[in-house]
């Protein structure tokens, strides 16, 4: 059995068992909630029926420790550094949309990015320019091999006639932050650090983005998200949101992985490692001058990052400078590094490692410790909690709706769990200490990953040659996922050689197995070439298969009268007519006229008279009697073949019978009356 039939195996087998594990699921909602023991008693047969489904890997994740390193190595310091020298030495960097220059302060303030992204990176990064607003972008490439996803990083570099510290400083300042720290990553997709020139001019939308979202598309550069900075400093608690930073995503996408997914890790790591200041926010109409809003507009998964309250008192105005006492470099912080928090995870899942968080500590009795997990794709989620002393610990898992989905309470020092999660999305991990005697803890949990969404989980994505960050792999407009179910190969465009694109051919309805769908002897991909249909002998339905229209007769598979004539073209071949003329025998008569007046269009001279058909017609002959006025004298020879000679010599008898008599009663006359 091939990889590819038994991936389908093993997709109807979990089908059918998460089918069974929802029937069990129901069966409890009506019957009342499990007790302790039945709830263990049931997860412990669950795991039972699912154990086999379960990916093995070679090596897990340390999410936890990954964390912890990122959030150390981001410095607030520096971002408020970078603010400083960009909204002090460099003020008033406009960008004129309708000349499309930039004032000196601007150029100047390009020329000072440029310089300390190479200082940071060690020379690794440098920016250039491009489209017409000039934006910068350096690129952080993969050493994957292609094709590549990207994640992008953006920020606002010009501004108007202001020091813009908040308004586009501080963006500027964590886009160079996060390039410093992420580029100590091999990740498996590019990152591209952008700094937009959004042009202060046009109120109505972000003309710097639009242009740069054209850019992508003329690249065809797949992007994982965007996420797009802009303030992130005003910090007040009588604001609702004042302390908050709020993350705005797109409301087109349906793909939890190209949507809510890289929020709800950003806020599980502010939640985990940070100070928990980050939540998503729908008010999108905040939104529609700037990046992320282009790129929503363009198709493009795109998240909005900047403070909870919008706008503020500084911010556009020449108040904004950097030292406002409103304003707080650990909340920038906060942002940049939950982001680079969640593009690391993701980057460092490149070998299909599984996830692994990780929770240590010391639990009083009666006390609650919680673990958040995001869970990106239909898998198990793997816990094991240990402690040293002698207590009752519980394990709960909750939604994120905080439904209690599986609970277990041991006292011999440890829970082992496994639950499959049916649905992605944050869900809690929560431990308690039920009594008995304070205790370290250790917790870990692991789960399945699932980076770009297409259903297939990051493991299997490994096995099948697929990339894990590309929904679609091969580039053939056929998401994985999809292509496996119709038994496409998903890292080929043509999975079966023909020539013609796995879209075309599901497009069409022809074989991804069979090169030649209808057997007609024309390869699908030379069909969808000429037009004819892959999945008919015959295309246009004229009596020719499409492979003798194109080898044998020359004519059209898509048109059943290839020379226009009226006839189609099987009928004209079968009585040996040219299909490729609408006059077989040249003689000037459509094929079509000759066979409806009984003409024989394979003869220029049907009767055999001498004259064409065309000619006889012309001059009002028939073309099928050899002598037309039937005077017994053939047309050929006939000084008039129009007319019974019967018809010409009778007349003319008599005329010149009545001519001689009048001739000879003159001569009469003459003689009677000459004188004597």
């Amino acid at each position: 059995m091939t990889l590819m039939n038994r991936r389908r195996a093993m997709h109807l087998r979990d089908r059918a068992l998460v089918l069974l594990f929802s029937t069990v699921l129901l069966l409890v909602t009506f019957v009342g909630p499990l007790s302790v023991g039945e709830t263990a008693r049931h997860f412990d047969a669950q795991v039972k029926l699912h154990d086999s489904a379960i990916p093995a890997s070679d090596s897990v994740l340390n999410v936890t420790q990954l964390w912890e390193e990122i959030w150390n190595s981001v410095s607030s310091l520096d971002i408020e550094n970078y603010t400083r020298t960009i909204s002090e030495n460099y003020p008033s960097r406009t960008w004129s949309v309708y000349s499309l220059t930039p004032s000196t302060n601007l150029e100047d303030a390009w020329y000072w990015a440029n310089q300390t992204l190479q200082e940071i990176t060690g020379g690794a990064l440098t920016f250039r320019q491009i489209t017409d607003h000039q934006s910068l972008i350096a690129t952080q490439c993969s050493t994957d091999s292609e094709p590549k996803a990207a994640v992008i990083i953006t920020g606002v570099i010009d501004s108007d006639e202001t020091p813009s510290a908040n308004d586009a400083g501080a963006s500027v300042a964590v886009v160079l932050e996060m390039a410093n720290v992420l580029s100590n990553y091999n990740l498996g997709f590019d990152v591209h650090y952008v700094l937009i020139n959004r042009g202060y001019g046009n109120d109505e939308y972000d003309q710097g983005s639009r242009y740069f979202v054209e850019w992508l598309e003329e690249n065809e550069i797949v992007t994982l998200t965007t996420l797009a900075f802009e303030r992130l400093l005003f910090h007040r608690t009588q604001y609702l949101f004042g302390t908050r930073i709020a993350l705005r995503t797109s409301p087109y996408e349906s793909i939890y992985q190209r949507s809510v997914w890289f929020p709800e890790l950003m806020i599980r790591a502010s939640n985990t490692v940070g100070l928990g200041w980050l939540l998503n926010l729908s008010d999108l109409g905040l939104t529609e001058v700037s990046t992320a809003y282009e790129m929503w507009q363009g198709g493009y998964p795109a998240l909005h990052i900047a403070q909870g309250f919008w706008p503020d008192g500084y911010s556009g105005t020449t108040s904004d400078v950097w030292d406002v006492s409103y304003y707080s470099y650990t909340k920038a912080k906060e942002a940049a590094a939950s982001a680079i928090c969640a593009i690391a995870y993701l980057g460092q899942l490149r070998s299909g490692d599984v996830a692994a968080e990780y929770k240590n500590g010391f639990a009083t009795i009666g006390e609650d410790v919680t673990l958040p997990i995001t869970v990106s794709v239909e898998g198990f989620v793997n816990a094991t909690l240990t402690w040293e002393e002698n207590t009752t610990f519980r394990a709960q898992l909750k939604d994120s709706s905080g439904q209690l989905v599986y609970q277990r309470i041991e006292s011999d020092n440890k829970i082992v769990a496994k639950y499959r999660a049916l649905v992605p999305g944050p869900y809690d991990i929560i431990i308690r200490n039920l009594g008995g005697n304070d205790s370290t803890f250790a917790l870990n949990v692991t789960i399945p990953n699932d980076c770009d969404g297409d259903g297939i989980t990051d493991i299997d994505e490994l096995d099948l040659g697929t990339s894990m960050y590309l929904l679609d792999s091969d580039a053939d407009g056929l998401n994985d996922d999809f292509e496996l179910s119709i038994g496409g190969d998903p890292t080929s465009a043509d999975s079966d050689g023909d020539g013609a694109l796995d879209y075309d051919e599901y497009l069409l309805g022809s074989s991804l197995q069979l090169n030649d769908t209808d057997g007609d002897g024309l390869l699908d991909g030379m069909e969808v070439e000429l037009g004819s249909d892959p999945t008919l002998v015959d295309t246009d339905r004229d009596g020719l298969d499409d492979w003798n229209e194109t080898y044998t007769y020359l004519t059209n598979p898509v048109s059943s009268d290839t020379d226009s004539d009226g006839l189609e073209d099987g009928f004209e071949v079968s009585v040996g007519l040219n299909p490729l003329s609408p006059d077989s025998d040249g003689d000037g008569l459509s094929d079509l006229f000759e066979i409806l007046n009984f003409l024989n269009p394979l003869s220029r001279d049907t009767d055999g008279d001498g004259w064409s058909d065309a000619y006889e017609v012309e001059f009002c002959m028939s073309p099928t009697n050899a002598d037309t006025d039937g005077d017994g004298i053939p047309d050929g020879i006939d000084w008039d073949p129009q007319e019974h000679w019967v018809s010409t010599v009778v007349p003319l008898t008599l005329l010149s019978i009545v001519l001689l008599v009048a001739v000879f009663s003159f001569l009469k006359y003459k003689v009677y009356t000459q004188p004597d």
